[in-house]
C-alpha cells in the first residue's frame, strides 16, 4: 500500500467527508471542492488521490441524501 492509499484509508475512517457533505447539504461547487482539498492538505492527508477522495465523497453524499 502506497502513501496515497494509506492517507485515503486514514481519511475514510474520519468524519471529515461526511461533515463536509452535511455542512454543504449534499451540494457544492468546484471552489468548495478545492477548499476541501486544501483543508486535507493542511491536515496532513497528502499525498492522496483526489479522484478517489471524490468517489468516497460521492458515496458519503449518497448516504446523506438517502437519509433525508
Amino acid at each position: 500500500m502506497d502513501d496515497k492509499d494509506k492517507n485515503l484509508k486514514k481519511l475514510s475512517r474520519t468524519p471529515i467527508l461526511m461533515n463536509f457533505v452535511k455542512k454543504n447539504k449534499g451540494c457544492w461547487d468546484h471552489q468548495t471542492w478545492l477548499e476541501l482539498c486544501a483543508s486535507l492538505e493542511d491536515r496532513g492527508y497528502t499525498p492522496i488521490d483526489y479522484e478517489k477522495v471524490g468517489k468516497l465523497l460521492e458515496t458519503k453524499k449518497e448516504t446523506y441524501l438517502a437519509k433525508k
